[in-house]
């Protein structure tokens, strides 16, 4: 996938972060394991991009990264309205099943990147229609 279009780049030593218009594609490096020190970077990041502006987070697995589950009470529903987790194995799947209990918002499993970002843009554009007509 290009990753030229995106609108800022975060380079941390654990893996990469690119913010579009509506979403984030956060691609760590092999073996990371999220944990709540990496989440709070990304998060503040994310933040100071966005503010209190509606995003999916797309998270991209190609490496196998595993998530701390405690991670998932640092996000906030209300901003992060959607997260996609983009894999390829059943360890991975299942995974993500595991982390689906753990939010509260939208979630979505894809197989491919791209699946995932079309996923993403559809459904923020859903969500500032709904907005814009609220």
């Amino acid at each position: 996938m290009d990753f030229t279009d995106h609108l800022q780049k975060f380079e941390y030593p654990f893996g990469t972060m690119y913010c579009h218009e509506n979403y984030v594609i956060g691609i760590l490096n092999p073996d990371v394991t999220v944990t709540k020190e990496i989440a709070i970077q990304m998060l503040a990041d994310i933040d100071k991009h966005f503010g209190n502006g509606k995003i999916v987070f797309i998270s991209n697995r190609e490496f196998g990264n595993e998530v701390d589950p405690k991670v998932y009470k640092l996000v906030n529903p209300a901003t992060m309205i959607g997260i996609a987790i983009v894999g390829t194995t059943q360890e991975q799947k299942t995974q993500a099943a595991t982390e689906q209990s753990l939010y509260g918002g939208s979630f979505g499993y894809f197989n491919t990147l791209e699946s995932a970002v079309l996923w993403a843009k559809s459904f923020t554009l859903d969500s500032n229609l709904l907005s814009a007509s609220e």
